[in-house]
């Protein structure tokens, strides 16, 4: 059974954000800042006096924050500054601050920090945190203990993030995930978060206690084993299958810390995880709504309101020494607070993806062994009506994500026999016209990531149209009647499209194969037909094609032209030569690429090729023969 994802791992698809060569029309504008702002406030970063380190620190902080001026100040050796100088420093401020900082970078640039900060053993440094968080909570139990408030603040900002810097090192890189999955790293970890929920929940801070359900609810959804280690440690396991509970009571007894979306929100997600097999069809309708009620409340236009009202850099360089700090101050706690309400949102999004997800392969599993090919009635109300509203209230600014969620859900409605076309309110409207509006000015992995989100959803929706009685109705509804444009744009994409990984660019030309062998199925399209098959054969002769591709082509050719009845077989398949273009150039070819596949280092991909080009040998037998 899939694990759900806390968020898009995109930490391994980026390229090194350090690397390249600037826009030659900004490189004097960059050298300008560099020389102004940045390198000041790193020479400033290494000053004699505590206070100026601090001020520096808390600057380089927010203005990191910017992507571009992030860029600039790796490029400076920030970094390295950090790990030589500012987690070692004797005021304690600057190296709680320093590992906040540090956490920031790594889960904004993933991969290249990650693996920069693992190779230079940060881990040792963690675990030596670890080790003062330790003795600093045993020393507060301590009944003489007189620590000050701000001191116990100190502890638990520093706590929060060495905690969350390790989610972050483990979503920068598989490799790092392994690692920290050891028994002995695992140990460690488990150590720290048995002490600090012993110290006890309502001690300590509640940014604190959602970190430390992040990090369960982070590494539950990358691993099993995870999972099976905390289901089997005496003191996490009951406090997992507390949490329910926990928040229940929360609410009830109307507690003086009440949980905020994101705690409600993680402890679904966590809930989710631990049920694992034992997840019925009965309970996934309260889910889904559970999920939902936990974001309810949350104003997502003040959210990005505060998200939008940085700190301006000028005023900030203006401003009096005396007034900085608290200026800084201010605009993080706004911006983490709003920071906050949008991982709610992300998490739950995710969740319901996997929830959906779930869901289906439930539903196949009672079809299979119960013979029993129905749903509750409540939770058919949900999916038809409740998550297609829920989805485009989100959809604006949380396109991604929303994107992933629809494909399931119509995947799913596929399964289940719900038809998109015949619901209330007709949402396949607006979910056409929100496809159409998506704007592609983002960046070079957000534009990857919307691209095979809404080539996703475009191919499903296709496929539910040649389910439909009339499946020209929906090509008349989406403009797509013998739209031959909409295929040349298709083709253009496929030939012309680079992602930042050879993975994503090969994942994003399936979705467009998808997209266009689908179309390809409509009756009544002959020309559109024919511009599509020459394309898949044009492709299968080529020797260049990758192994995954060939097989996705072969296979729709199966199902275009497997049988002779369909309007455009005769026209198509026979006229354009298609039989002796197979035997003659394509089986050779396909031979020659399949044979290439290691079956050492992917074996499930050379079974595929196996598989496909039996199947392949047996459908130009099949068609040798289908007209005599």
């Amino acid at each position: 059974m899939g694990k759900s994802k806390k968020r898009s791992r995109t930490s391994k698809a980026r390229l090194n954000p350090i690397s390249g060569r600037p826009d030659v029309r900004n490189a004097a504008k960059d050298n300008a800042l560099v020389t102004k702002r940045i390198q000041p406030l790193l020479k400033q970063l290494e000053s004699a006096i505590a206070n100026d380190r601090h001020m520096s620190l808390s600057s380089v902080s927010v203005l990191c924050e910017d992507t571009h001026m992030r860029s600039l100040f790796l490029r400076e050796k920030l970094v390295q500054i950090i790990l030589k100088k500012l987690i070692t420093d004797d005021n304690t401020e600057i190296v709680v601050e320093s590992y906040g900082l540090l956490r920031n970078i790594t889960l904004e640039e993933g991969y290249d920090i990650s693996t920069h900060l693992w190779r230079s053993d940060i881990w040792t440094s963690i675990i030596d945190g670890f080790n003062k968080i330790e003795n600093s909570l045993n020393a507060l139990n301590d009944t003489n203990n007189k620590s000050s408030k701000e001191s116990k603040s100190l502890l638990f900002d520093f706590t929060d993030n060495l905690l969350s810097l390790v989610v972050a090192l483990a979503n920068g890189s598989d490799k790092i995930l392994d690692e920290l999955l050891s028994e002995d790293k695992l140990t460690n970890i488990f150590k720290i978060l048995t002490y600090l929920l012993q110290f006890g929940i309502d001690k300590i801070p509640l940014k604190l206690l959602n970190t430390i359900l992040d990090l369960i609810y982070d590494f539950s959804s990358e691993s099993f084993q995870f999972i099976e280690s905390v289901s089997n440690h005496d003191y996490l396991s009951k406090f997992v299958s507390q949490l329910p509970n926990m928040i229940q009571e929360n609410e009830k007894n109307q507690a003086s810390q009440q949980f905020n979306e994101l705690t409600k929100v993680l402890v679904q997600g966590i809930y989710i995880q631990f049920l694992d097999m034992n997840l019925t069809i009965e309970q996934t309708n309260s889910i889904i709504h559970g999920i939902c009620t936990s974001i309810d409340s949350i104003d997502i236009k003040q959210v990005f309101h505060d998200l939008s009202s940085k700190t301006d850099d000028e005023e900030l360089i203006k401003a009096k020494d005396s007034t900085v700090a608290e200026k800084i101050k201010d605009y993080t706690k706004r911006r983490s607070s709003a920071m906050m309400r949008v991982q709610s949102i992300e998490i739950a999004i995710d969740l319901l993806t996997a929830v959906i997800e779930l869901l289906a392969a439930l539903y196949e599993e009672q079809k299979h062994t119960k013979n029993k090919d129905s749903l509750p009635d409540d939770l058919i109300v949900t999916l038809a009506e409740f998550l297609p509203h829920a989805f485009m209230a989100l959809s604006e600014n949380f396109t991604p994500r929303i994107l992933i969620v629809w494909n399931n859900l119509l995947w799913l409605y596929i399964t289940v026999g719900i038809n998109i076309f015949d619901l209330n309110n007709e949402p396949y409207k607006q979910l056409w016209s929100f496809l159409t509006d998506i704007s592609t000015d983002l960046t070079n992995h957000e534009i990857t990531s919307i691209k095979m989100g809404k080539e996703s959803v475009i191919w499903a929706l296709l496929k539910t149209g040649t389910l439909q009685p009339e499946p020209a109705k929906v090509l008349e509804y989406f403009n797509l009647i013998n739209n031959v444009d909409f295929v040349n744009t298709y083709i253009k994409e496929f030939e012309s499209f680079q992602a930042e990984t050879a993975e994503d660019t090969i994942e994003y030309k399936q979705r467009i194969l998808g997209v266009l062998s689908t179309y390809a199925l409509y009756q009544g399209q002959i020309e559109v037909n024919r511009v599509i098959g020459q394309f898949f054969m044009n492709l299968l002769i080529k020797k260049d094609l990758h192994a995954v591709l060939t097989v996705e082509i072969i296979n729709s050719l199966f199902e275009i032209y497997g049988d002779k009845n369909f309007d455009y077989d005769e026209d198509v398949f026979v006229k354009d030569d298609f039989l002796r273009l197979l035997q003659e150039q394509i089986v050779p070819n396909v031979r020659l690429i399949f044979k290439l596949v290691d079956k050492n280092r992917d074996p499930q991909l050379k079974e595929r090729c196996n598989e496909t080009f039996n199947n392949l040998d047996s459908f130009i037998h099949y068609k040798m023969n289908e007209r005599s």
